[in-house]
């Protein structure tokens, strides 16, 4: 009998350890997804020169670290070694997976890190933080188009602007609800083409107009002034703030910077109005302001970003008097300073110069206006280029711009630009800028008869070879 109850008894003590060890195990499962107040997930990678930079802003996290009301977590890829996701508590980055060599310029992995939040650090609140280098909104496909950001130097490939449309809307669905925050820790991504791309998936956006100094966002003033029950609005509001004083003689010293939060829900009313000003401006005769205004406007180290209501106050400036771009100016302003809830920039002192500020007037969103007025072709497959006119607008300023300066030579006596059109228009009757010379040169030889008397009959002689070009269609 004691032999039955000692194996009685043994039997209940190894049951009584297995269901501590459950219950434990359950515990601690338990409290690792119990539901927080905020998720920080930063997409981190590092897989390219900005290691170092990868390293000290995991360590700035650290400073703070998680507690019972955020969650602090990071998926990095170090340059030539492999991936980890790790928790970052106060004074400890902790390692909770390796995942070997990843692709970080492939949007899928920024989803499944999404899927990944979603069930190991759920929360009612998520920033989701793109971590790299970026460029703005260029496509990958073209070689000589390398715009976008999370740049992996082992796979050669990033992440393109109509990508992030993808997986942003793809990591909405894997949490459950809208990204509260999405920051591009990167450069240039600031961009009226890029809020476009993620404005139906995100509720705010934090990003620079112009490039970031390689200490980027100081996460822990980020985070040591964060305070529960904080806004998704007031929180990317705080972001900017804390980044500005970072860099005014604060943590990061001084330097140059630009950092700014939107508000995508305000992106559909900007769209709107950026369509009525590419309409009035098609439908005059307004190149040369907008090449004066754009001239006098804030650029960015890519020069065919400029600032959008900094090319906007020009513009009328230069326009003073004329109702109808007042307006669509008017409706730009309104709708572009509903959608910046917060803009700072910040500048390195230099003793040259105590005044130096060289982004003082940029207000918080970019966009593309190269200056020479001519657009790249890939920038109409961008989405933002498909939902309004400003794509047009660059591409009928182009045609303008160069339909003008083949007149003023034409009208000088100079063909050779003129003989090179109607070489290109007999292999392309269709083409839409030489259908618009036509109509120039024709009022300009005929009725306003400034061809030089000694070269109208070779002009003659041109400006009919290029009608019949034109119509054998």
């Amino acid at each position: 009998m004691k032999k039955v109850s000692s194996i009685i008894a043994a039997t209940a003590l190894m049951i009584s350890a297995a269901c501590c060890t459950t219950s434990a195990a359950t515990q601690a499962k338990a409290k690792k997804n119990a539901m927080k107040e905020w998720t920080f997930a930063v997409f981190l990678n590092a897989d390219n020169n900005l290691d170092r930079f990868g390293v000290e802003d995991q360590e700035e996290m650290a400073r703070v670290g998680s507690n019972e009301n955020i969650n602090i977590v990071t998926l990095i890829d170090r340059e030539r070694g492999p991936a980890q996701i790790n928790y970052i508590e106060k004074g400890n980055i902790k390692k909770i997976k390796d995942m070997g060599e990843l692709d970080m310029g492939d949007y899928k992995e920024l989803v499944k890190f999404a899927k990944f939040i979603k069930e190991n650090y759920p929360a009612k609140h998520y920033m989701l933080g793109i971590w790299n280098h970026g460029s703005g909104w260029k496509a990958k496909t073209d070689p000589n188009v390398v715009r976008g950001i999370s740049y992996d130097d082992s796979s050669n490939n990033h992440i393109t602007t109509n990508d992030l449309t993808i997986a942003t809307k793809l990591c909405s669905e894997a949490l459950g609800q809208k990204i509260d925050i999405l920051n591009m820790d990167a450069c240039l991504m600031s961009m009226a083409e890029v809020a476009y791309a993620i404005k139906d998936n995100c509720n705010y956006f934090v990003g620079s107009e112009e490039t970031e100094a390689g200490k980027g966002t100081p996460y822990d003033d980020v985070l040591n002034d964060w305070k529960p029950g904080m806004t998704p609005k007031a929180l990317a509001s705080h972001w900017v703030d804390a980044y500005a004083k970072s860099y005014q003689g604060g943590s990061q010293g001084t330097d140059n910077s630009t950092q700014s939060a939107l508000d995508l829900s305000k992106i559909d009313g900007l769209m709107d109005a950026l369509n009525g000003l590419s309409k009035t401006i098609m439908s005059g005769d307004y190149i040369n302001k907008v090449r004066l205004a754009a001239g006098k406007t804030v650029r960015f180290a890519y020069p065919e970003n400029i600032d959008l209501l900094h090319f906007v106050k020009n513009f009328k400036d230069l326009c003073s008097g004329d109702s109808s771009v007042m307006t669509a100016c008017d409706k730009v302003e309104t709708a572009a300073k509903a959608a910046i809830i917060n803009s700072k920039t910040t500048a390195k002192k230099v003793s040259y110069n105590p005044d130096y500020a060289p982004y003082k007037e940029a207000t918080g969103i970019a966009i593309y206006l190269p200056m020479r007025l001519n657009p790249e072709a890939k920038y109409a497959e961008l989405g933002f280029s498909k939902a309004n006119m400003w794509d047009d607008m660059l591409f009928a300023l182009k045609d303008q711009y160069y339909v003008k300066n083949i007149v003023e030579s034409a009208c000088k006596g100079d063909f050779k630009e003129l003989k090179n059109v109607i070489s290109e228009a007999k292999k392309n009757p269709k083409n839409s800028s030489a259908r618009m010379l036509v109509r120039d040169l024709n009022y300009a030889a005929y009725t306003e008869k400034k061809i030089p008397a000694k070269h109208k009959d070779e002009f003659d002689k041109l400006f009919k070879e290029l009608k019949t070009a034109l119509q054998n269609r």
